[in-house]
């Protein structure tokens, strides 16, 4: 067991089993813990075949982020690929040989983050979509449904075509508007996005559009170099202004 534990990260041994924290982190910054357990006759160093699982800690990440029916959803297409076993709460592996427990404490940790990591991405992508319509509704209700184009695609100045949200056509002028999750890649997606579109002579309005602009920091000021950012809750009018000024 100490053994296949020094090729991964650390192990912890208790009368039943033992618990391996690998170097494999989960989306929220935890690391990956697997449990090993002997099965059938023998204990310790005596035993030969032992059960492998994630004990469970990957839907409980999930569970945190609010995903569990995504985590559902998804875990079971994980586990399919990499040839172990999910029973809706664990991913694992069962009757594993010694020789074979350095391996197959990585594949269960491997499976347990690519679930939760799918998952976080699942939510986000969701997230992202309902952030979208939520923008496109509240665009509609203020400047009418003739003027909002939703879902478009916007040429950059390096010709690489955009997909953006929404365009806005207001009194001869355009804006696009597009709402910026507070996650990394998300941020650095919109930014890179806005930059090409301000290179346009004669480009339309970059608006950022988040839940709150405090909560997002320092980052705030790196979309601020690309685009206006305002929050959800805005004014109609100053919507308006901001399509006026474009």
């Amino acid at each position: 067991m100490d053994e296949a534990a020094r090729t991964l990260s650390a192990v912890r041994h208790d009368e039943d089993a033992s618990y391996l924290r690998t170097p494999v982190m989960y989306p929220g910054g935890s690391m990956v813990v697997v449990r090993v357990t002997a099965v059938g006759g023998g204990s310790g160093s005596s035993a030969d075949r032992f059960l492998v699982s994630d004990m469970g800690l990957g839907r409980q990440e999930a569970d945190l982020m609010g995903a569990a029916p995504l985590f559902a959803r998804w875990a079971p297409r994980v586990a399919e690929r990499a040839g172990v076993s999910f029973d809706h709460r664990d991913f694992f592996l069962m009757e594993v040989a010694r020789r074979q427990l350095a391996g197959a404490v990585a594949t269960i940790a491997a499976c347990s983050q690519e679930a939760v990591q799918l998952t976080s991405f699942k939510l986000a992508e969701r997230r992202q979509q309902d952030a979208t319509e939520r923008l496109y509704d509240r665009l509609v209700t203020v400047f009418s449904r003739d003027r909002v184009a939703k879902d478009v695609e916007v040429l950059g100045a390096s010709n690489t075509p955009w997909h953006v949200a929404a365009l806005v056509s207001a009194n001869g002028h355009k804006a696009v508007f597009e709402p910026v999750a507070n996650h990394p890649t998300a941020i650095a997606a919109a930014v890179t996005k806005f930059f090409d579109i301000a290179q346009l002579e004669n480009g339309p309005a970059r608006i950022a559009v988040v839940r709150n602009k405090e909560a997002f920091g320092t980052k705030l000021a790196v979309i601020a170099g690309a685009a206006k950012v305002v929050d959800e809750s805005i004014p109609d009018a100053a919507l308006h202004r901001l399509a006026d000024a474009a």
